[in-house]
């Protein structure tokens, strides 16, 4: 936490840290959109001067950022359940991607930004911070599946799972690549018709089926040994 240098700015520069305002604005936008922020509402909410905001984070943009991490809370509890569920490989492979994309056809404006906008550059640092900050969030997963949600880059997190495929000795490393290749620009393609198009909520498991029958068949193209107990056919 930034110290108060000087004690007259108490009434305006509250007791707060980047946590305070990162929780706060994900409440915000989960509740009324990120459209219902701006810096006087954030400020008002806080009970503090507008200025505050600017000795925690460079600008507005840098606390959305860090604020629509929050939705990746939907993906991180659906992927725990999931994951007591797994039989073989290709089931965690396919269930990893069946839980991201129900979380990010939800909510395919926070995952866009997170992971695929211009300042996801940053999510490097943001992501460690991030799970510093709330250490819950990662508290029930495995050590491969941890250090595949602390992956940064996008293509290189989808591929800490096609690794567990090889190690398995169900795709060669080379095919793994390809796969990986396909999968994540598959994905792309998916979440850009959504952001253009829009989904309605009833729509969202049906696309999510339909994404994971895509990769499913990728999968098989590409491996050696390929099996699948999962529940989408």
């Amino acid at each position: 936490m930034i110290s108060l240098k000087n004690n007259s700015d108490n009434t305006y520069f509250k007791d707060l840290n980047r946590k305070d305002y990162i929780k706060k604005t994900y409440e915000i936008i989960k509740e009324e959109g990120i459209k219902s922020i701006s810096i006087r509402r954030i400020a008002k909410e806080m009970g503090c001067s507008s200025t505050c905001l600017y000795r925690y984070f460079k600008n507005l943009d840098e606390l959305l950022f860090y604020a629509q991490m929050g939705f990746l809370n939907y993906y991180l509890e659906d992927l725990e359940k999931a994951s007591k569920k797994w039989k073989t490989v290709w089931d965690q492979h396919l269930g990893v991607w069946e839980c991201y994309t129900r979380a990010a056809f939800r909510y395919p404006e926070a995952f866009d930004i997170i992971f695929l906008h211009e300042n996801s550059k940053n999510l490097d640092t943001a992501i460690v911070e991030y799970y510093h900050m709330f250490p819950e969030n990662l508290s029930g997963f495995k050590t491969h599946l941890r250090k595949m949600l602390e992956t940064p880059d996008f293509y290189e997190r989808d591929f800490e799972m096609c690794k567990q495929c090889v190690e398995e000795n169900n795709i060669s490393l080379e095919n793994a690549k390809k796969m990986n290749h396909m999968e994540c620009t598959l994905y792309m393609g998916y979440l850009k018709d959504i952001l253009t198009n829009g989904i309605d909520e009833n729509q969202i498991e049906d696309k999510v089926k339909e994404f994971v029958r895509d990769v499913r068949d990728i999968a098989n193209f590409y491996a050696d040994e390929f099996e699948y107990t999962g529940d989408i056919i």
